[in-house]
């Protein structure tokens, strides 16, 4: 398909050491082309780490360059632009203030990616290129160590299944925020961040040991840059580096500093200082674990979050895959607070039927039905902690963790679902649910009314109802249910969370055997 009949799609990136630009050309997930792939390195980012704060110096960087940005996509005729953010200014102080007068003086919309996100992207584009043989990783246990500037995302996986994934508020220029400008002249100063690196990630070490991860795989930009400070060749976008090969790269700088970074490669201070505490992360995590092999990726942020926009916008069927993966991964989260796992999946399994029969009537984009999976998962969770405040518990345990995939407003539409699920009257004034914004409220109000139906069908927790189908009229819900056994308790809880699903949806549920 030649790339005038494809789509085109424009990826604008404020990040910490460079603003970059891509313009893509795709008809599918296998048919991605960057037809413009532009780069400014930025001086700005320690700034932001440093005073927590964009100076209006700052702000006119970034405008140019955006500006500059914005007339190459018109000639272009890109219409279809997404801006994002990562840790370059969403923790400013001034956060709400620079996106309003990135809008004014350029007409760009940006949206702020948490770090959690963030990390994800790249696994989503990175974890693609392994499923379709980049690299054979012989059912190893592999950990993706993604380092950005301001966190660190450790994401381990064997033989297609996810078996943990933590994010740590960490990053390159985070670590050297601890430290003075002095102090980072000193000669202990590499000895220093070495021990702060491994003191501030000891309670991940446990959870890296249990594995026995025989592959380490290092993305993005700052590994491509190390894999060419190294002088490795790349082959198709993978540079291979065995561990005892990188310690030596370390120990031949008796001490690494951002100094010396630029005093043998010729890096600006700013790139230094953002790749020698990256080194000294691999460094540490290599003193932990004793692993085979060391594979260098080249898939950056950007590029994973382009294929994630692509994947939603053409209906890929790899989005299906990876939301098994990391229901997969909930599941084992939810373990550690001995939910009862048969329960969570009849009412996992309720739910889609419900939400798969009445989504498109009731405006719901099919994301939705994903936060319902989850919350079908987690809404007992909160029993371990307090079973007379489980739902407070929950909802805490969800807010107050990092849940991979997931954005955190879907976060906070998925803790009121679990909150609200076991009952009471929601109403504006509610508790958590007044919280929200409008948008998020409409969503959650429905799918709160699916939830507490498809809940109820298993309120006994005894699987009674062994199988439902949803058969949807213009003003009824009807579902056939298949039960040997007395569902008495099952029939009243329905019937009760019946009256606010009608009131939502203007759809009255009616259940009947057969």
């Amino acid at each position: 398909m030649d790339s005038q009949t494809k789509r085109l799609f424009g990826i604008l990136h404020i990040g910490t050491v460079n603003m970059t630009m891509k313009i893509i050309a795709y008809s599918s997930l296998e048919d991605m082309e960057i037809i413009e792939n532009v780069s400014h390195e930025v001086k700005y980012g320690e700034e932001v780490f440093t005073r927590h704060h964009v100076s209006y110096q700052s702000l006119n960087e970034i405008c140019r360059i955006l500006s500059g940005f914005r007339q190459l996509l018109r000639d272009y005729d890109v219409r279809d632009v997404r801006v994002l953010s990562t840790t370059a200014i969403r923790e400013a102080d001034n956060l709400l203030n620079v996106i309003d007068q990135i809008y004014i003086r350029t007409g760009f919309h940006v949206e702020v990616v948490h770090m959690a996100k963030e990390i994800y992207y790249k696994f989503f584009g990175l974890y693609y290129h392994v499923l379709r043989g980049t690299f054979n990783f012989a059912d190893k246990a592999v950990l993706l160590l993604d380092i950005t500037s301001g966190g660190v995302g450790l994401t381990c996986w064997k033989s297609d299944k996810l078996l943990f994934q933590q994010n740590v508020h960490i990053g390159s220029l985070r670590i050297l925020e601890n430290f003075t400008p002095r102090q980072r002249s000193e000669l202990t100063f590499p000895t220093a961040v070495r021990e702060y690196i491994y003191g501030t990630l000891s309670p991940l070490w446990a959870s890296v040991q249990e594995h026995n991860i025989k592959y380490i795989v290092l993305s993005g930009r700052a590994a491509t840059l190390i894999g060419n400070l190294m002088n490795k060749k790349k082959d198709a976008g993978i540079c291979l580096i065995k561990p005892e090969e990188f310690r030596h790269f370390v120990y031949s700088f008796q001490g690494i500093t951002p100094l010396k970074l630029v005093q043998r490669f010729n890096l600006s201070n700013n790139l230094a200082n953002v790749i020698m505490p990256t080194i000294l992360l691999y460094y540490e995590l290599l003193r932990i674990i004793d692993v085979d092999m060391i594979v260098m990726m080249s898939t950056t942020f950007t590029e994973g979050y382009s294929m994630y926009y692509v994947a939603e916008q053409t209906h890929n069927s790899y989005l299906d895959h990876q939301r098994g993966l990391l229901l997969d991964l909930t599941r084992s989260m939810a373990g550690k607070y001995l939910y009862d796992p048969n329960h969570s999946s009849r009412v996992e399994e309720f739910c889609s039927i419900l939400f798969n029969a009445v989504y498109k009537k009731i405006g719901l984009n099919y994301q939705c039905g994903y936060l319902l999976k989850l919350a079908s998962i987690l809404h007992e969770t909160g029993k371990f902690i307090n079973i007379r405040k489980h739902n407070l518990c929950t909802y805490n345990l969800i807010t107050e963790t990092d849940l991979f995939g997931i954005t955190d407003e879907e976060k906070e539409i998925l803790a009121n679902i679990t909150y609200y699920a076991f009952g009471g009257i929601l109403q504006e004034s509610s508790d958590k649910y007044n919280q929200l914004t409008p948008e998020q409220k409409v969503i959650t109000a429905k799918l709160i009314a699916i939830f507490r139906l498809a809940d109820s069908l298993d309120k006994s927790h005894l699987g009674k109802i062994s199988r439902i189908q949803a058969e949807l009229t213009d003003t009824m819900l009807i579902l056939h249910y298949r039960s040997e056994l007395d569902i008495t308790l099952e029939r009243w809880t329905f019937m009760k969370t019946a009256i606010n699903f009608a009131e939502v949806f203007g759809i009255s549920p009616m259940l009947r055997k057969g």
